[in-house]
């Protein structure tokens, strides 16, 4: 790791609009010990939903109380560093494009404040009923520009 290396991680990690704690557990691995890659988008997951939580919103109000969905329709995650069983991460999470229907979600995932994962999720705000695209209701918008910053780069 390079003084550089470590500058751009603290950058990164200090520039958090939210952030969720996690730790590798054994099922996260492959038979190497070694994160799995889809054990990344369970970490971003967790975030998301630990951040609908801190703003009063569960899974279950927007199952079955809210006329409308949020549907990923894409994802993607990077390897920046290997992870293994028992590393403490930190998840930051912010959203990084808002439009008239959809959003995007980033993630940065860091050990020890040195950049070791990123992840992306585009979400789509469907009509609960006809399952048609609709704009992002008013309250959720307010929500997602609460955590907000197009500046940080992925």
């Amino acid at each position: 790791m390079t003084l550089g290396s470590i500058y751009l991680g603290y950058l990164l990690y200090n520039s958090v609009m939210f952030q969720a704690n996690t730790t590798v557990k054994m099922y996260d691995t492959d038979a190497a010990g070694i994160l799995y890659f889809a054990s990344q988008f369970r970490f971003a997951h967790e975030a998301f939903e630990e951040l609908l939580q801190k703003e009063g919103y569960t899974f279950a109000d927007f199952i079955e109380r809210e006329p409308f969905l949020f549907v990923i329709v894409h994802a993607e995650c990077d390897y920046v560093a290997s992870l293994k069983v028992g590393d403490k991460i930190d998840v930051n999470a912010w959203i990084s494009k808002i439009g008239n229907t959809s959003f995007e979600f980033s993630y940065h995932f860091f050990r020890n404040m040195e950049l070791v994962g990123k992840a992306k999720t585009n979400h789509v705000t469907l009509d609960r009923v006809g399952r048609k695209k609709m704009e992002i209701p008013d309250k959720i918008n307010v929500l997602l520009n609460k955590y907000a910053d197009f500046s940080i780069e992925y």
